[in-house]
């Protein structure tokens, strides 16, 4: 994992702890299963995609 991509995740994990009103450790788990679900993907650059409806 890069260093771009590290960045990403962490401010994606923060928006949902922050916004869900949730654990550092439950933001993690839905990231991950919104990953495994396809509707996010990283990429070594830093950049992430959000699938729409």
């Amino acid at each position: 994992m890069s260093p771009k991509e590290k960045q990403a995740r962490e401010t994606v994990i923060t928006f949902l702890m922050k916004q869900l009103n949730i654990s550092r450790k439950q933001s993690i788990t839905n990231m991950k299963e919104l990953e495994e679900f396809g509707l996010i993907v990283f990429d070594s650059d830093g950049n992430f995609g959000i699938k729409g409806a």
